[in-house]
């Protein structure tokens, strides 16, 4: 250092010697040298040391910190699964039963349907060399129902009258019954007064008063009257098997008249089957097979569809709707599931509104499953987005691990967007924390030695 501060005084003195040989006037003044040559020890610091009493004094402050954070804090245990909304009442795919072409769609998306009601009306059109089958074969069927209907008739016709025919036959029948009651009262009085006369005979021919051939034409006359009387009775007896067999044959009338009109329903029944599978063969109505909303239509009119191919997605009406129409479904894997229980508080993250912006949204673990759900058992419309979520937001998560379903309640059925209430929607994926204990930190940090003596 001192052999580089002779050398630079050299080259100052050695300054004014050069600049005497080659000018009268020096170029600079020899302060400015003086001071340029001196820069090459940098400038003066003073250092002042921090006093020992305010370091004392940080210290202190954060040990009481420390201190007062282990003793008063708590730390929450969390389980992080994925999951996403559904629908309380569950959702039921709506399907086409045969190939056909969608002609129109009844209704729109968010629609509220009752069961029964139609939603789609399918096509199923087939051409022949004559025109569409269905309409040629319509017509055929047309022509039978006709003939049935004008059979039925005409059977029915006959039927009454044949019934009439046998009505009045009865009535027939019943008069001369009552006309031969008469004459057989009158007969039998006849007969009486006959009996009386032939005993007078037989008194007066004792008496000598008439002849024996008189009494005997009176005895004669008393069997000629009882055998008209004989003939009567039969006669009455033969009325009433007729009236008997008019009857029989009436009830047979109307037995045999019932069992060909039931064969001409049955006829006409079978008729209207291949009527209404023919309509079926033209067109088809899918119809909604409960209540519920109407999502996610996947084919409008004039698109083909195959049999089996969803149409719609029908979000079924809960039962009780106090707690709102949608709930979230989270999928843990047993290492998470172990202690999540009914009542246990959730936050949630919606993945369409980032909690940065508007927060974290509450929830009640409502039910945890039993045993857990494989990747197969999964819901088929469901399945994908789940196992998705929760290969990203599970470390370490295999996708053929089985899943326990946590049902959740939500606090709200919608989220405050920038002053809006914007309704969640089924489908829709989220993350969520369930808290499932909380302790103190110093217990956490002494649950070693806690477990130690408990033993």
């Amino acid at each position: 250092m001192s052999l580089d501060s002779s050398q630079r005084e050299q080259q100052v003195e050695s300054v004014p010697s050069i600049a005497t040989r080659s000018a009268s006037q020096p170029l600079f003044r020899p302060e400015i040298l003086a001071a340029q040559g001196a820069q090459w020890l940098g400038a003066i610091r003073l250092i002042q040391p921090i006093s020992s009493g305010l370091i004392a004094v940080v210290a202190g402050f954060i040990a009481l910190s420390m201190i007062g954070f282990i003793t008063l804090g708590s730390y929450g245990k969390k389980a992080h699964v994925a999951g996403m909304t559904v629908a309380r009442g569950g959702s039921l795919s709506i399907s086409a039963a045969n190939a056909g072409i969608v002609v129109r769609a009844m209704v729109v998306e968010g629609q509220q349907v009752q069961a029964g009601e139609p939603l789609f009306e399918l096509s199923t059109e087939r051409q022949g060399n004559n025109g569409e089958l269905s309409a040629l074969i319509a017509q055929q069927l047309l022509v039978r129902r006709e003939t049935l209907e004008a059979e039925r008739r005409t059977r029915v016709t006959q039927g009454e009258e044949r019934r009439r025919a046998l009505d009045a036959r009865l009535v027939n029948l019943q008069a001369e019954l009552e006309q031969l009651e008469v004459e057989m009262a009158l007969a039998k009085r006849r007969h009486g007064l006959a009996l009386t006369s032939v005993e007078k005979y037989e008194t007066l021919q004792r008496d000598g008063f008439v002849s024996a051939a008189q009494t005997q034409q009176k005895q004669e006359d008393l069997l000629d009257l009882a055998t008209r009387q004989s003939a009567l009775s039969r006669s009455k007896v033969q009325l009433g098997a007729n009236r008997l067999s008019l009857q029989g044959e009436r009830d047979d009338l109307s037995r045999s008249l019932a069992t060909e009109l039931s064969q001409l329903d049955r006829a006409r029944a079978v008729l209207a089957q291949e009527v209404a599978e023919n309509q079926s063969r033209k067109a088809s109505l899918v119809t909604a097979p409960r209540n519920g909303t109407v999502t996610t239509i996947t084919y409008q009119a004039g698109q083909a569809v195959n049999a089996g191919q969803v149409l719609a997605t029908l979000l079924s009406d809960a039962t009780d709707n106090s707690s709102g129409a949608l709930e979230v479904h989270l999928y843990a894997a047993s290492r998470t599931a172990g202690f999540v229980a009914a009542g246990q508080q959730v936050l949630i993250r919606y993945q369409a509104f980032p909690y940065q912006k508007f927060g974290l949204q509450d929830g009640v673990v409502t039910d945890v499953s039993k045993t857990p759900f494989a990747p197969a058992e999964l819901p088929a419309n469901m399945a994908s987005t789940i196992l998705s979520n929760a290969q990203q937001s599970i470390l370490g998560f295999n996708g053929n691990e089985a899943l326990y379903r946590i049902k959740v309640r939500l606090a709200k059925q919608s989220v405050d967007t920038y002053g809006k209430q914007q309704a969640l929607k089924p489908g829709m994926t989220l993350e969520a924390d369930v808290l499932q204990d909380r302790r103190m930190i110093w217990e956490w940090i002494a649950e070693p030695l806690l477990a130690i003596a408990h033993r």
